[in-house]
């Protein structure tokens, strides 16, 4: 099988978080691939690290407090941790696009959608207002928005829930980037509306070819959706493997868990759903055991002294832990 070419190629990469109170350690020491043409998510709980890791390689959290302590972000072999916030701005937008979790404050609420989409485009590529309203317009018939021309000229508030994310999804694909981070942009939506978005997604990745970074805590619409899946928790990899792969064996008790946790429509509608016990460990201080130990029902000695190390199982399928 041919191996694709590598994209983005992430080592040994930290970003925690210095204030006053405390110190939050938010990525420790994280390291993944992602090729050309394909589609990878990463689910976790919320304050596993998921959103940080990647909003932090585009300088898109705030520094200070926020800092990338350690690790490599190699795009196109330029190391985009080591750029300074003034040089990281012709990667944003041109060379990776970004879908905002919630399209209704991540818009400008008092420009109309038009002129918020051209902007990029015209600073980027010096092009014209009209070559610029042009690439707008394709891209609005492109993600099933009606009348796009007329809607060009609205504002965000203006635009339904599932309308706000296509024109997120249009404007993130303005300058024809090499890759899209969407950072949970199904979360503020209903069931058909999320599964309206996910189809579109599909569609536009056979169309265009563009390599996505998925982020999510729903692991249904990731099913549906990746081609790989990494697993974090507490700011670390637990587990990465092929989707199929994972949804079919998982092999970390905490993915294991939060499988367990989704309802199936095959079960008892009265059964109660499986709850993973605890609770997500606090940030402050980096973790000598597996993370994970506090709630694994399966924790030993050495869980407790020694975090285990992201190894691999077979070809494509990697676990952080001792049981294995």
């Amino acid at each position: 099988m041919e191996q694709k070419e590598i994209l983005l190629q992430v080592r040994d990469y930290r970003v925690a978080f210095y204030t006053r109170e405390a110190t939050v350690y938010a990525v420790n020491g994280i390291n993944y691939d992602l090729h050309k043409g394909e589609t990878l998510g990463i689910v976790g709980e919320s304050g596993s690290g998921k959103t940080v890791s990647c909003m932090s390689m585009l300088k898109l959290i705030s520094m200070p407090p926020g800092k990338i302590d350690s690790g490599s972000v190699l795009f196109g072999g330029v190391d985009l941790a080591k750029l300074k916030r003034d040089k990281i701005r012709p990667y944003r937008g041109k060379e990776i696009g970004v879908i905002f979790q919630d399209p209704m404050t991540a818009f400008n609420q008092v420009i109309t959608i038009g002129e918020q989409m051209i902007e990029g485009h015209m600073a980027h590529f010096r092009s014209s207002r009209k070559e610029a309203l042009a690439r707008a317009l394709s891209l609005f018939e492109l993600v099933g928005i009606p009348s796009p021309e007329s809607r060009l000229k609205d504002y965000p508030f203006q635009f339904s829930g599932g309308m706000r994310q296509r024109a997120m999804i249009a404007m993130a694909l303005m300058c024809d980037p090499k890759m899209l981070i969407a950072d949970e942009p199904t979360t503020a939506l209903d069931v058909t509306i999320q599964a309206q978005i996910v189809d579109l997604v599909k569609d536009l990745r056979k169309q265009i070819g563009t390599s996505i970074i998925w982020i999510s805590h729903d692991l249904g619409v990731v099913a549906s959706l990746a081609d790989r899946v990494m697993v974090m928790y507490a700011g670390y990899i637990i587990e990465s493997a092929s989707s199929d792969d994972l949804y079919e064996r998982p092999l970390h008790p905490y993915t294991k868990g939060l499988l367990e946790s989704l309802p199936s429509m095959n079960e008892d509608a009265s059964k109660r759903l499986t709850s993973i016990g605890g609770m997500p460990p606090y940030m402050n201080k980096l973790n000598i055991g597996c993370p994970f130990a506090p709630r694994c029902k399966h924790v030993m000695d050495k869980c407790l002294k020694e975090n285990p190390l992201l190894k691999p199982i077979s070809a494509d399928h990697l676990v952080a832990c001792f049981l294995m």
